[in-house]
């Protein structure tokens, strides 16, 4: 007689069929069987309220991964946890980063499976930072981008379980810390002694007010005012005095210039008449030449008579004798 069956058995057999089938289409129908993964851990300094696990990882905008857990210590198997290791909790995220994505986006020159090229594009300026996916719900995703020259600061030493991606605080977390800088320095303010010195300075000023000296120096500037008003008043009466003395010294200069000017003209005209007087062809240097030529032939006659009676003194008496006049 052959054994009976049992229906509890058969419903658990079908049950796990069925769940087994579920199983296989999600991890079938979602492509993890087919995906290349890696893991990495970020450790954020701030508050990662708004993220979620599933939450996007993108790169410049386009996702190449998720979220996959946040905790609030990692143990890296060496040595305490990070809730103990430092006074500044920093939250750990996990995240995974699909290769098959990036390379179905175009980004093949990244390869996440070698250690090498990720520490690489880690140096230079490779982080990670929580931005805002949705003002209406407050919702974050984990942005990876190159910053270089940004500092790169760790948290877990290189050989641990997950290789880490150093982080950058978000733009209202950099606001906060440079508010909090500014409070610290003005708490270092020492408004005491400051209020302090505002009354000391304001007592020495009411003092010199009140001071006699004060008072003597302001009448001493009052009795300078007088005297430079007066002597302000003098000047001026000397330089109307003077106004009235140079108008009849002026008209007596300008009387002066017009006779040395008529003067002047005389003696142009003067020259003149001699320039003529003394030109080649003026009468009166015609007449004294003639009058030289002829007191010259007068002169040479007188010397030839002078001559002949050298000569002949006896011609005196007798008369001039013709023969020897003619000889």
């Amino acid at each position: 007689m052959a054994k009976r069956t049992s229906p509890r058995k058969v419903g658990a057999f079908v049950i796990g069929a069925l769940a087994l089938a579920v199983v296989a289409i999600a991890v079938l129908g979602s492509g993890r069987l087919f995906r290349t993964t890696h893991q990495y851990v970020c450790f954020f300094d701030g508050s990662v309220n708004g993220l979620r696990t599933g939450a996007a990882v993108k790169f410049k905008g386009v996702r190449i991964g998720e979220v996959k857990s946040i905790l609030l210590s990692l143990d890296v198997g060496q040595g305490p946890t990070t809730l103990a290791r430092t006074s500044v909790i920093k939250i750990p995220v996990i995240i995974e980063i699909d290769q098959n994505r990036m390379v179905q986006h175009g980004l093949t020159s990244l390869n996440l499976g070698d250690p090498a090229r990720m520490q690489l594009a880690i140096a230079r300026g490779l982080r990670a930072q929580l931005a805002i996916d949705s003002l209406l719900t407050g919702l974050l995703y984990i942005d990876l981008d190159m910053h270089p020259g940004a500092p790169a600061r760790f948290a877990m030493p290189r050989n641990s379980r997950y290789e880490e991606i150093p982080t950058l605080p978000t733009a209202f977390e950099q606001a906060q810390s440079a508010a909090a800088r500014l409070m610290s320095q003005i708490d270092r303010i020492q408004l005491d002694q400051i209020a302090n010195t505002a009354n000391e300075a304001l007592a020495a000023i009411r003092d010199l007010a009140n001071s006699a000296q004060l008072h003597d120096a302001i009448a001493s500037l009052r009795d300078t005012g007088q005297s430079l008003n007066r002597a302000a008043n003098e000047i001026q009466r000397l330089t109307a005095n003077m106004n009235r003395q140079i108008g009849p010294m002026s008209q007596s200069i300008q009387a002066t210039a017009h006779n040395t000017d008529a003067t002047l003209q005389a003696t142009k005209a003067t020259l003149a008449r001699v320039d003529n007087t003394l030109a080649p062809d003026a009468p009166l240097l015609y007449q004294a030449n003639q009058t030289m030529a002829d007191l010259g032939a007068a002169a040479r006659s007188v010397r030839r008579l002078a001559d002949y009676l050298n000569r002949n003194p006896d011609a005196l008496v007798r008369g001039r004798s013709y023969k020897k006049a003619a000889e």
